[in-house]
């Protein structure tokens, strides 16, 4: 087993896997790679004479004797060698969203399908209780997309006839769909070009910093106890984007689009009454971003002096949440 030590780096430590220690993965998330020992100060650099390309999976490895759990890449020929148990058990999506949570908190839950293909629902639920559209006074619901940029080729391997991608979901990859799991809402992020995307505050998932729960040990369990039931921080889902981040993973926002994507000058993607950008795997509100910006602001997630575009065309400005640690995102796909 590789375990990533440190995020992004591309530098793994080994270890065995004893008997009783469980590995999840996502036969789905197979990445081809050509491992490098660099234990020694002297190793060249660059792809070595013998060394073939092999083929790695994302995982999740529980260790039974201290209950640590650990995040890197498992070898498709050690997996081969493990026994294999019947589907790793998740708590349903229904006992997620409904869960007591605490009041203090703002979530955010975004569930989405599973192959990204349409959007997700996003529901905002504050001072325990969901949040409500003022126009209907029923439970606000607003489309986000949570996927990267997908390829329409007429029939080719990568599309259908109708245009829509057959793309498997890959969340580990960089610049891949969004990753499950809890993000924390650290801030808002503004300016930073003269491009009409930097007109729209961003709002920052990850602040370049670990998630919630991606420590080895339980740290952080009675916050997160709070947001999810305690049952379910072992299933896979909500351990999907501390494992991208091991692998590498940053910069996670919900954007209206995307810029770089923006700059190919890519044709939008419409479903019913919104129209999405393309993006690289940020959570994409397409062009609602200033409808949820407001809902926060409302919620004391922002204030309105945090979303205001900084005067200078080239100026980026960075402001903390004033609900940092109370504001979160839960992001799980449909059952």
């Amino acid at each position: 087993m590789l375990f990533s030590t440190r995020e992004g780096d591309a530098l793994f430590h080994t270890t065995r896997i004893a008997s009783g220690d469980c590995v999840v993965v996502n036969l789905e998330e197979a990445m081809r790679l050509v491992p490098r020992n660099i234990s020694s100060a002297s190793q060249p650099s660059g792809k070595q004479e013998g060394m073939s390309t092999t083929t790695l999976f994302p995982a999740v490895f529980g260790v039974q004797r201290n209950g640590a759990k650990h995040y890197g890449l498992i070898a498709e020929k050690t997996l081969r060698r493990l026994r294999r148990v019947q589907k790793a058990r998740e708590t349903a999506t229904e006992v997620i969203v409904n869960a007591k949570t605490d009041p203090d908190l703002v979530l955010i839950y975004i569930i989405c399908p599973s192959d990204r293909n349409n959007p997700c629902d996003l529901t905002v639920k504050q001072n325990g209780a969901w949040l409500l559209d003022k126009k209907t006074g029923k439970q606000f619901h607003l489309p986000v997309l949570a996927r990267s940029q997908r390829s329409r080729k007429q029939n080719g391997k990568d599309g259908r006839r109708d245009g829509k991608s057959t793309r498997t979901s890959r969340r580990t990859h960089i610049n891949n769909d969004t990753p499950q799991g809890i993000y924390t809402i650290w801030g808002a992020v503004t300016g930073g070009g003269n491009s009409s995307w930097f007109r729209t505050a961003r709002i920052d998932l990850d602040a370049a910093l670990p998630p919630i729960n991606a420590q080895p040990y339980p740290l952080n369990s009675f916050l997160l106890s709070r947001i999810i039931p305690v049952e379910a921080l072992d299933d896979y889902w909500v351990n999907e984007w501390p494992l991208a981040y091991s692998l590498g993973r940053l910069a996670l926002r919900i954007a209206p689009g995307d810029f770089a994507s923006e700059q190919h000058q890519t044709k939008p993607v419409s479903f019913s009454q919104a129209q999405f950008s393309p993006t690289h795997g940020c959570i994409n509100t397409g062009d609602q971003q200033g409808q949820l910006l407001q809902i926060l602001i409302e919620a004391g997630v922002f204030r309105q002096e945090d979303i205001i575009t900084p005067s200078e065309d080239s100026g980026k400005r960075w402001s903390v949440s004033p609900k940092l640690g109370k504001a979160f995102v839960i992001l799980k796909d449909r059952d």
